[in-house]
């Protein structure tokens, strides 16, 4: 039996990639407020697109698993096509945890999400490109 044989329908059908909403982990912070290890991964793995664009992401799905989002979690509109947000960890390690999550996505701090500023007590400064 040669390869070709083997090979069915199934086999060559193209399945589509489950959308960033399914892969959304049902918990974000655990009862202490910590992230869990699967939003955190959730995060590094993270890439934009139609099912969940970024500007989404940051107001719905962000927000809800960012500590003390109230007072840390801070989102303008700068001009056309631009936001700037501003995290604030409020020495919470959870909330650094976080940022350091999304300082290892390179489709969000290079391309969409680029990393402008930080300052010396967990203040980190964000200009999206949403068009």
């Amino acid at each position: 039996m040669n390869k070709d044989e083997l090979t069915t329908n199934a086999d060559t059908e193209q399945v589509a990639p489950p959308d960033a909403y399914t892969l959304l982990p049902a918990v974000l912070l655990d009862d202490e407020g910590y992230p869990t290890e699967e939003w955190l991964q959730y995060i590094k793995g993270y890439k934009p697109d139609e099912s969940l664009p970024l500007l989404t992401f940051v107001k719905t799905v962000l927000i809800d698993g960012w500590y003390m989002s109230d007072w840390g979690f801070k989102l303008h509109k700068k001009y056309k096509g631009k936001h700037k947000l501003e995290l604030h960890t409020g020495g919470w390690s959870g909330n650094e945890e976080i940022i350091a999550a999304i300082k290892s996505n390179m489709w969000l701090t290079h391309f969409k999400m680029r990393y402008v500023m930080w300052r010396t007590g967990g203040h980190h400064y964000f200009e999206l490109s949403v068009v």
